[in-house]
């Protein structure tokens, strides 16, 4: 779905990304965990086709990321880290301004277990929704031209277990209907839903690896950061 080599982004002098390269599989989950200015977001904004000065070679679905990015759009989701739908209209003004602009009439969802638990809200400001419910609207946006790649910029950061869960519960869910899934996130515990684990620090790729590879059959805790990932920054 994905092919990434050498990548590099830069801000003037600074360099946010440096010579990335990775390969994801499509139907595969890619988790992107990092510190703070590690480049998740600036590689999220590459992915989906809004940053176009960057070096290197981006492949998705095999067409080019700078020569065919409005291809590419058209079978892209995208959930940045900023909540960015209209807070003034209600959740179902909102999935239906979406629908519109992707030509869709607006009772085409296509995502039927997020909009279940959205249902009997349908006409509450999106303003007023819960912080889980403000993602899953999140998702369900981003999902109604049914891409086949999802980008999730830390969809779960700031929400209480319950609804983290929530949410992973469906996106399993979307994977399972072959939907490729790009998300970072900084809860360690989110680890076992991943395929994949690409870790950023400075820009740079510390480790990319199916999560089978690092986990070795544990399950990823709090503690998995000290014992594999700190182990990663002590080698710099």
């Amino acid at each position: 779905m994905i092919q990434v080599q050498g990548l590099t982004k830069m801000y003037g002098k600074q360099e946010a990304l440096r010579q990335l390269s990775f390969h994801l599989p499509p139907g595969s989950v890619l988790g992107i965990t990092g510190a703070n200015g590690a480049g998740k977001s600036t590689l999220f904004d590459i992915l989906a086709t809004l940053d176009r000065r960057w070096q290197g070679s981006v492949t998705v679905k095999g067409l080019s990321l700078k020569k065919e990015n409005l291809k590419i759009r058209k079978f892209v989701g995208y959930v940045p880290g900023t909540w960015s739908l209209y807070p003034e209209l209600t959740v179902i003004e909102n999935i239906k301004f979406f629908a519109g602009m992707f030509g869709y009439p607006a009772d085409r969802l296509q995502i039927p277990h997020f909009w279940d638990s959205l249902r009997d809200f349908s006409n509450m400001r999106s303003a007023d929704l819960s912080g889980g419910m403000k993602q899953k609207l999140a998702i369900i946006c981003a999902m109604i031209h049914s891409p086949e790649l999802l980008l999730l910029d830390e969809p779960t950061t700031g929400l209480d277990p319950d609804s983290r869960s929530a949410i992973w519960s469906e996106l399993l869910k979307l994977k399972e209907r072959g939907v490729t899934i790009v998300v970072s996130t900084h809860y360690y515990e989110e680890f076992n839903y991943f395929d994949f684990l690409l870790f950023l620090n400075e820009g740079r790729e510390l480790l990319y690896s199916p999560i089978e590879e690092i986990l070795n059959g544990e399950r990823a805790t709090d503690e998995f950061y000290n014992k594999y990932l700190g182990e990663c920054l002590k080698r710099l």
